[in-house]
């Protein structure tokens, strides 16, 4: 089978958000979207994290990730406190309600990776991280170009 690289592009694209969709759709009897979950998992990984560092984890524009921290804060998933030390810099917390929640989507996300990528078995899914891991430096190297 003869593919194109514009083809190759369009199907990892395809993947890609074929998988977002899928997440989404296991994430909607929590009422977070994907964004919300990639925060609360950010969050869960230590007690307080600050707005900048947020958005370098999520990976979304400043203007996003203070939107959606936002109206996370109005659903009861989080908390901000400004630093005591420097008033400009905000950190967020999760909630009760959000770790209530974090604990609640984890075992739905398991079970989302496991329905999702059981197509593999072993071996193909060692060879196809490898191959991802690889072209991901090569997309690099090529972005510093």
């Amino acid at each position: 089978m003869q593919i194109t690289a514009r083809e190759l592009y369009a199907l990892i694209r395809d993947v890609y958000h074929q998988l977002q969709n899928n997440l989404e759709n296991q994430l909607k009897q929590f009422d977070i979207s994907v964004v919300q979950f990639g925060v609360i998992q950010v969050l869960s990984e230590s007690e307080k994290t600050s707005m900048s560092e947020l958005k370098q984890k999520i990976g979304c524009a400043p203007s996003n990730v203070t939107t959606m921290v936002q109206r996370m804060k109005r659903d009861g998933f989080v908390t901000t406190t400004k630093n005591p030390a420097d008033q400009r810099e905000t950190f967020v917390y999760l909630t009760e309600k959000g770790k209530e929640t974090k604990e609640k989507v984890n075992v739905q996300y398991k079970a989302f990776l496991k329905e999702n990528f059981s197509y593999f078995g072993e071996e193909k899914f060692i060879t196809l991280s490898e191959i991802l891991e690889d072209y991901k430096l090569h997309l690099l190297n090529v972005e510093k170009k």
